[in-house]
């Protein structure tokens, strides 16, 4: 009996020591594949075009193919601003969102047009714009960049409007050689916008959350919150804002506004008293803002796209790249490999558009912002 019961004792030991060695076996066998995956999907960015990065020195550019005579050694470099302007691409975005995502970083595009200035083969920029701005510092990091390109390199930068550039728009654009919209677009609002606060006057209730159904006058509430310092606790929508709060809050903007006044007159050549009292923070159609000097006329994309290739003088000659997304995040690229190959690649976009969406509600929520529109709307 003694000799059957270490016979089986032994049996199971071995069993285990077995079955633990191919579970591990499996498990190496599984991250390897992710590995090879996501070394796939890098190396082979050049041949598909849409993958995470390419195997680029860090002080240059890789580009993706557009449009015209892709053997031609000039190129001419387009770069979208789309949606909201924000300043820096938090690390915990991958670096693949950069260009897309209802979304521009300012600083990102400023390091693009930094690379840009270091490569012979780029002949002129073509900034894209449809964007309502965003962040003050965003924006004008975009103009910086611009402004950086053009002394650097002395090759022209068109603006090309498809819709939309307002406020931050303006202070970005403002820096190109020239500015063209298409048909139908809108083209202003220079104003900065304030914190939006709310203040319920004696609340007893709230029914479903702040932000959901709303206030109502049935039931009780109490409602409190510690701070320390004069107005740190600002924002509160259960008090109203005071009179000193508000000087010192309108102050504030009344600085950033006379300086987005001064940024456009000088960089476009147009009185601040026309600003100011005839322009205001109005949005105009293209005949009213090449009016005012806001852009140089109305053309479509291929039009525009044209004048920037006689400013480079480079004729017919060139092909329109657009910057690929680089990265050095393993991660980022073993994860997007595994989507990718698991079929959860619209669960990889939905959740690149969620952080993304959070860090604009974060970046924008208790700033200045040069934006036209209810950002608010954005983040409820």
């Amino acid at each position: 009996m003694a000799t059957m019961s270490s016979i089986l004792k032994m049996f199971f030991e071995i069993f285990g020591k077995v079955l633990f060695a191919l579970i591990s076996f499996l498990v190496l066998l599984f991250l390897f594949s992710l590995f090879f995956i996501a070394l796939g999907l890098g190396v082979g960015i050049g041949i598909g075009g849409n993958g995470l990065t390419e195997i680029v020195e860090p002080d240059q550019l890789a580009y993706h193919y557009i449009s015209g005579n892709q053997m031609s050694e000039n190129r001419l470099l387009s770069i979208p601003i789309q949606g909201v302007i924000l300043g820096s691409m938090p690390p915990n975005i991958p670096p693949a969102a950069l260009f897309g995502g209802g979304v521009t970083y300012g600083y990102a595009v400023q390091e693009v047009l930094e690379k840009a200035a270091r490569d012979d083969s780029i002949k002129g920029v073509f900034l894209h714009m449809q964007t309502p701005g965003g962040t003050i510092f965003g924006s004008y990091a975009i103009f910086e960049g611009l402004k950086m390109y053009k002394d650097v390199t002395g090759k022209p930068v068109v603006v090309y409007i498809e819709g939309l550039s307002a406020s931050g728009g303006v202070m970005a654009m403002v820096g190109a050689d020239e500015i063209y919209a298409d048909y139908g677009s809108i083209i202003g609002s220079i104003g900065i916008l304030g914190p939006q606060l709310m203040y319920y006057d004696t609340p007893v209730a709230m029914d479903g959350g702040l932000f959901n159904s709303g206030i109502v006058t049935e039931g009780g509430i109490e409602h409190t919150i510690l701070f320390a310092g004069k107005g740190k606790d600002l924002g509160d929508p259960f008090r109203r804002i005071s009179d000193e709060e508000l000087q010192h809050w309108q102050k504030g903007l009344e600085n950033e506004y006379a300086l987005f006044v001064q940024h456009v007159a000088d960089n476009r050549n147009i009185e601040e008293t026309v600003i100011r009292e005839q322009m205001g923070a109005h949005v105009f159609d293209n005949q009213t803002a090449q009016e005012f000097g806001l852009i140089d006329g109305t053309l479509n994309k291929k039009a525009a796209l044209a004048e920037l290739a006689r400013l480079a003088d480079v004729s017919e000659d060139f092909q329109l790249v657009r910057p690929k997304s680089e990265s050095n995040q393993f991660l980022a690229q073993l994860l997007q490999g595994w989507y990718q190959v698991s079929g959860n690649a619209e669960q990889s976009h939905r959740l690149h558009q969620s952080m993304i969406r959070q860090d604009m509600c974060q970046a924008t929520a208790h700033v200045a912002l040069v934006y036209y529109g209810d950002l608010m709307a954005l983040c409820r």
